[in-house]
């Protein structure tokens, strides 16, 4: 029996959530051991996201890691480099 084509692009169902990842094509796998209250806790909050768990943990994830790195990169300027306000300077 054949499956009919979605009669509206609304119907149609996609294999992935859409929020393609910025660093490309996600090849590395992480086994990290948890307890189970933390893994509950971790379903809970992905799910109140409306995100998969898989996609929310590694949300997670970047955002520490990213900002923690990026912040480590500017301490590592000198002085006179650092700008810790982004907003365009007046002319």
């Amino acid at each position: 029996m054949a499956i009919p084509p979605p009669t509206d692009i609304a119907d149609t169902m996609l294999s992935r959530s859409g929020r393609s990842d910025a660093g490309g094509k996600l090849v590395q796998r992480l086994d990290i051991p948890v307890s189970d209250e933390l893994e509950t806790g971790l379903i809970t909050l992905a799910t109140l996201a409306g995100m998969p768990r898989a996609e929310y943990a590694r949300r997670i994830l970047m955002i520490h890691v990213f900002g923690e790195l990026g912040m480590a990169q500017r301490m590592a300027r000198p002085p006179s480099d650092r700008q810790w306000d982004e907003s365009p300077t007046p002319r």
